[in-house]
């Protein structure tokens, strides 16, 4: 049994399925895994220990703190006994198949025959598939957009967008670690990225983090670094591309009536979205039957912040700090940048995957809780 106290506090926002992530001293006795956090009321939760070097981290899901107000919890060990669900994974064919609360959520996708690592598919409120699937009826156009993933399109003058025999690849190397939890699973991954010719270019680390959510919203942060790890690494002036890219179920399309883009100021649809600037974009449609939609999240302490987004009607909605001069069609806004051998460039991203559009979503209160999340104390 742990003394810990963890005092929570909401700050200026109310919080409502909201991860939340702490620090804190290692804990004598704590194994990895689950705990329980315990109200004064004696409402119980679980959350999720880890020991990570010199330091121990502890996180769970935050439901229902409204602004202003603080929550305190008792840190304890779990029953032997109790085997909550939580995030789990199926390895199989270099693929990893994660399921929440016994549902299946998504898919990663890593073969290092193909262009690039990938989630697909990825389902929402009622399973449905929120992103674009591999079948020809649905990939005619664009086929290199699949589903959700890593991409850029001028790297060393390099495609690394497209697919086909002028396009480079995006190849994984290792996994730092797969770790199911009763809270977070983690997908840390490392990949290289090699022109056509299969020369390295530069490395990346992707590391995902997948939250288990009450069914009907999900949630993958993004935490990636780029690595100029083989020499200096240009990356050119192209609107060909997404940081962090999806590309939407086509019952979402902007261009059907029931589909819609909206970023952060507002804009809706690519003609007030597509290579502007905006904290967040949303995407959001009905898909049999169901309104649900997707957001991407800019964080930031991101390069650039906020970034410009690649999003169309047909489906694609991508970040892009390096594609100020197209997008401006002005040269003098030309955004492309050279990481110098031995730098590296560091990004954190959120996909939140809701109900209805971004308002029914909430999307501008997750997106708080993403770049201003709650303070936590431990006691």
């Amino acid at each position: 049994m742990s003394n810990k106290k963890i005092v929570v506090s909401a700050n200026e926002h109310h919080r409502n399925g909201c991860p939340v992530i702490a620090n804190i001293e290692p804990i004598s006795g704590m194994n990895d895994g689950p705990v329980i956090l315990t109200e004064p009321n004696g409402q119980k939760i679980f959350g999720q220990y880890e020991l990570l070097q010199d330091e121990g981290e502890l996180c769970w899901v935050l439901d229902d703190l409204p602004a202003h107000t603080t929550r305190t919890y008792q840190l304890s060990q779990p029953d032997s006994s109790i085997t909550p669900a939580g995030v789990s994974f199926t390895e199989k064919d270099q693929t990893i198949v994660v399921d929440i609360d016994d549902r299946h959520f998504t898919t990663f996708r890593y073969d290092t025959n193909q262009y690039r690592p990938y989630f697909f598919p990825v389902l929402g409120p009622n399973g449905c598939q929120v992103t674009r699937g591999e079948v020809s009826h649905e990939s005619k156009d664009h086929v290199h957009h699949r589903s959700l993933y890593v991409a850029y399109g001028e790297v060393n003058h390099s495609d690394l967008w497209s697919e086909g025999h002028q396009a480079g690849r995006i190849v994984h190397k290792s996994f730092s670690q797969k770790l199911e939890g009763v809270v977070c699973g983690k997908i840390y991954t490392r990949n290289s990225w090699h022109d056509k010719d299969g020369i390295p270019i530069m490395s990346d680390i992707q590391n995902y983090r997948l939250y288990a959510l009450p069914a009907g919203r999900s949630i993958i942060d993004l935490d990636l670094t780029f690595l100029a790890d083989q020499g200096d690494v240009f990356f050119g002036d192209t609107k060909e591309g997404g940081i962090i890219t999806v590309r939407v179920n086509p019952q979402m399309n902007a261009s059907n009536p029931n589909g819609k883009i909206e970023n952060s100021f507002g804009g809706i649809n690519e003609d007030e979205t597509w290579g502007k600037k905006a904290h967040w974009c949303d995407y959001s449609g009905i898909v049999d039957g169901v309104p649900v939609g997707v957001s991407l999240f800019d964080h930031l302490s991101n390069p650039r912040y906020p970034t410009y987004w690649h999003v169309r009607n047909y489906g694609l909605m991508g970040s892009n700090i390096f594609g100020g001069g197209t997008f401006e069609s002005d040269e003098r806004n030309d955004g492309s940048y050279t990481l110098h051998k031995g730098q590296e460039m560091n990004f954190r991203f959120r996909v939140y995957i809701h109900y209805g559009d971004a308002n029914e979503g909430k999307v501008g209160q997750h997106y708080h809780d993403f770049i201003n999340p709650p303070s936590v104390v431990i006691e």
